[in-house]
């Protein structure tokens, strides 16, 4: 394999592990959140919220990526989310 794929590869994985990092932390704060709005007896569904952060991302994203992509990258964090604030 050609070095500069194997470093980039590298790269990657580091990227990988600090996304890894990024979401136990989003999770723990989600599931904060669901025990506040437990207690709250407010939904944990908030598509709001979530059309919020898509539009949000979207921004910051600069045209790096699509809003279908966020929305397929995205659906899975949010779907994890409200799981563990159940």
């Amino acid at each position: 394999m050609d070095k500069r794929i194997i470093n980039l590869r590298e790269e990657i994985d580091k990227i990988d592990e600090k996304i890894i990092t990024l979401l136990k932390s989003r999770m723990d704060i989600s599931k904060k959140v669901g025990e506040l709005k437990a207690a709250l007896h407010i939904p944990v569904e908030d598509k709001g919220r979530e059309d919020e952060i898509i539009q949000r991302l979207g921004e910051l994203a600069n045209g790096h990526l699509k809003e279908e992509q966020l929305i397929r990258i995205f659906t899975g964090v949010f779907k994890s989310s409200k799981q563990i604030q159940k």
